[in-house]
């Protein structure tokens, strides 16, 4: 760790000088459309006392309220509450880049790559990874996946559970987890799945106590909101209309701007089937990786393989749902940084594309989408296509050889006896009776080692 640590402060410098341009340099520091007039709408009243859900309509899971007020503590005055959400949301930043770090370290790929792209993020995002708070759940998702492959299964879906109860877009990875857990050991994913329903029972519960009825307007809300515009089943209807097969008609409400068509809901339905296929193809790669196919047990799937398959989750349900507000670009940023460290250029490639092709839409273009302008609509048609492009990549990428040798290269962590969770194992060798030790004999090879204007508020709400 000591030798990556000149790394490490080179890529948080590099991401401060990032955060920099984000503030003072156009296009970057564009900052036209974002959502802090809402959250300073929210921080105030909370930090006077008012409850989320019963004093005040609050969209958002519970625990995005402190995430959100915490920067109100330095005050709520525009241009206050701007400069603290601008340091709050950079510390986030930066244990995003730690965490790709660690991630990588975790998963045999190099973990000075995954900083330093990592710390890029400000120039691929510009101003709207620093005034939305989608970097906190990503950081909850990624410290989840890191305890995962440190063999901390209940801890790691209890964190998990609190980054859904932050944002929900964590959550589509806990299949994926469980799925990775019962290929090694099946107690342990259960126990983990109850620690993960634990945390979000009881803070669920607790906005429940607080007001049921602004609890269950929250959940409408989302249930209720019509398709988005740059969202991938908008653009089918908008060609739809185009072709003469219905009006879709433009719509602001939710705080966003959306789509309502009569064929709205089904294609909505058809989009969500085809997330949860993709969610059940990765889980299935788990189910079936778990025993060659002569039977003799093989080694469980490896980390890397998790990591990449959680991502892709996410990265499917920005695709595939009917929301698909710039933000969510963030959610897929690790993904890249992965891939970096991995040297699957494809994937990071593409995960660069849809940044850039979302920077130049948002949020300079933003109300050109809106009016459904041509070319402006072809740049959103052309960034959801590269999403779906990352998604297939990464699908592809836990197909080919080569991802299964972590696990057996890596010794398993022993617990230490003081307390901690114990290592998984498969199913196989949990089973399998004791056997006297073989000869040992001399390795053949020596051991290798794995390594402008007035800010106008546009929420967007997952």
């Amino acid at each position: 760790m000591s030798g990556s640590r000149p790394w490490l402060l080179a890529s948080l410098a590099v991401l401060l000088a990032g955060w920099a341009v984000t503030l003072w340099v156009l296009p970057w520091s564009d900052e036209t459309v974002n959502d802090l007039f809402v959250y300073r709408t929210f921080a105030e009243p909370f930090l006077s006392g008012a409850l989320p859900y019963r004093d005040i309509a609050f969209e958002y899971p519970p625990l995005a309220a402190p995430v959100i007020a915490l920067p109100g503590v330095v005050g709520t005055g525009e241009e206050e509450f701007r400069w603290a959400y601008a340091a709050w949301t950079l510390l986030g930043a930066g244990a995003v880049v730690v965490l790709c770090g660690a991630l990588a370290r975790a998963t045999g790929g190099d973990e000075r790559r995954a900083m330093i792209a990592a710390a890029l993020m400000p120039l691929l995002c510009g101003a709207l990874l620093r005034t939305h708070f989608d970097l906190f759940p990503v950081a909850l998702l990624l410290g989840a996946l890191l305890l995962l492959c440190h063999e901390r299964p209940r801890t790691g879906l209890a964190v998990l559970g609190v980054g859904a109860m932050t944002k929900a877009f964590p959550l589509v990875a806990l299949p994926i987890a469980l799925s990775w857990l019962a290929s090694r050991h099946s107690k342990l994913a259960w126990q983990g799945a109850l620690a993960c329903a634990a945390v979000i029972v009881g803070v669920g519960s607790a906005a429940a106590a607080i007001s049921p009825q602004g609890a269950l307007d929250a959940v409408r809300y989302h249930l209720d909101r019509p398709v988005q515009v740059e969202s991938s089943p908008a653009l089918v209807l908008i060609g739809l209309d185009a072709s003469g097969l219905g009006e879709a008609e433009s719509i602001s409400s939710h705080r966003s701007d959306g789509l309502v068509h009569p064929a709205a809901d089904a294609l909505s339905w058809l989009f969500v089937g085809a997330f949860v296929a993709l969610v059940a193809l990765l889980c299935v790669r788990f189910a079936h990786g778990g025993r060659s196919p002569a039977g003799n047990a093989r080694a469980a799937p490896d980390r890397r393989e998790l990591v990449l398959a959680s991502l892709a989750a996410v990265a499917g349900f920005a695709v595939f749902g009917k929301v698909l507000s710039p933000q969510f670009v963030i959610w897929v940023l690790p993904l890249g940084a992965l891939a970096i460290a991995w040297r699957l250029h494809a994937l990071a490639g593409a995960v660069v594309l849809v940044a850039v092709l979302t920077q130049v839409e948002f949020p300079a273009h933003y109300f050109d989408v809106v009016a459904r302008e041509p070319w402006a609509v072809s740049i959103v048609a052309a960034r959801n296509l590269a999403l779906l492009a990352v998604v297939v990549l990464a699908a592809r990428a836990l197909r080919e050889p080569g991802t299964d040798r972590l696990a057996s290269e890596r010794p398993a962590p022993v617990a230490a006896a003081g307390g901690g969770e114990p290592p998984t194992a498969s199913p196989a060798s949990a089973a399998a009776p004791p056997r006297s030790p073989a000869p040992r004999r001399p390795p053949l090879s020596p051991p290798r080692s794995a390594t402008g204007p007035r800010p106008r508020s546009r929420s967007a709400r997952s």
